[in-house]
């Protein structure tokens, strides 16, 4: 059953932004704010706590309606990843017999949903996971919350019916979030993605110290960079992992942001240079490890099984991967969508001249 409700409405306008406040019920409320130097709207929402007390349960969603011919197509993140084509009421693999309209095309959104047309890209970021879909051409949707009052027999074993309760007294949760979304023309939309997606997903971090007049200032050093500073990471490369291990060791992912095809100027080979990247240090040797950092990559590959499958092509698309990195270049290629994983080595004695 799908409930409508009516919506009080107040445009806030200001030299930096305008607002839109929306409060649909006493605990349904969504403010879009709209920067003038930035070029998306942010979303901000309140929900909850989801009454029961009419013994029905609910499920609360956002739609975003265009007037896009999207031909029941959209796309979807896996695990942040690739974005993966999702067609309405279809499945590549099998011949699908739709008995569930709705939640039959509901998929995880971990990062972001977009839709297209033959002119324009409409994106959509998240900073949780949610469920999104495309139930009707030239909209999407997200669902923001849900408090039900009986099991769907569908695994979970048990009312999706969270509470918390004080002193006694329990309510249902309240959940509070953004969502970001922008417009743009056919092919731009995967550099607003990608960049802003993963300034959400690993913001900047903030902190701060008291200090007692000038001390702490003439005591300590104020600024620092780790990397050369004249050196950047390239736009379509991410540090997912630094992290220090024993006896000197530094575990090191790199990940490519984009995929093959997916933007003109970034979905390309890059390379990432570690001698600027630790411009300090003396980096005496670079072990490439599989994904997990369990075993060496050479190790791995030799392992590897090859597998046979019926009715593939003899002659398959061969994968693009970065190659070795030279031991005195020690310069590291990424491939679209690649992940590559080192344990760095650093010789402290070359390091300090002793």
């Amino acid at each position: 059953m799908e409930t409508y409700l009516q919506v009080q409405l107040t445009v806030v306008r200001g030299p930096l932004l305008d607002e839109l406040h929306q409060k649909l019920s006493p605990w349904i409320s969504q403010i879009t704010r709209v920067y003038k130097e930035k070029e998306h709207a942010e979303v901000e929402f309140t929900v909850g706590p989801i009454p029961i007390d009419d013994g029905i349960g609910k499920e609360v969603i956002t739609q975003i309606t265009t007037s896009m011919k999207t031909n029941k197509t959209f796309y979807t993140d896996s695990n942040g990843r690739d974005f993966i084509k999702r067609i309405r009421d279809f499945r590549t693999d099998w011949d699908l017999e739709v008995t569930e309209p709705i939640a039959g095309n509901y998929y995880p959104v971990n990062l972001g949903i977009y839709m297209q047309d033959n002119t324009t890209e409409l994106s959509v970021l998240v900073d949780r996971s949610v469920g999104g879909s495309s139930l009707v051409d030239g909209q999407m949707e997200l669902m923001l919350h849900r408090r039900l009052i009986y099991d769907d027999k569908r695994g979970v074993g048990e009312v999706l019916n969270e509470t918390v309760c004080v002193e006694n007294e329990c309510e249902g949760l309240i959940v509070q979030g953004k969502f970001y979304l922008k417009m743009d023309q056919l092919g731009e939309g995967a550099k607003w993605r990608r960049t802003v997606g993963q300034e959400i997903y690993s913001p900047l971090l903030l902190a701060f110290a008291e200090q007692d007049g000038d001390n702490w200032m003439n005591s300590h050093v104020a600024t620092f960079s780790g990397i050369d500073p004249s050196y950047n990471l390239p736009n379509n490369v991410a540090i997912i992992t630094l992290q220090e291990h024993e006896k000197g060791k530094v575990l090191l992912r790199l990940a490519h942001l984009y995929e093959t095809g997916e933007d003109k100027d970034y979905s390309v080979m890059t390379s990432v240079e570690l001698k600027k990247l630790f411009p300090n240090k003396k980096i005496s040797k670079v072990t490439e490890m599989n994904l997990s950092a369990n075993q060496e990559r050479s190790m791995m590959e030799k392992r590897k099984l090859a597998w046979k499958v019926q009715g593939s092509a003899e002659a398959e698309t061969k994968v693009v991967r970065g190659g070795p990195v030279d031991p005195a270049k020690l310069v590291v290629e990424l491939a679209p969508m690649e992940i590559r994983t080192f344990l760095i080595d650093f010789d402290y004695l070359k390091m300090f001249g002793s």
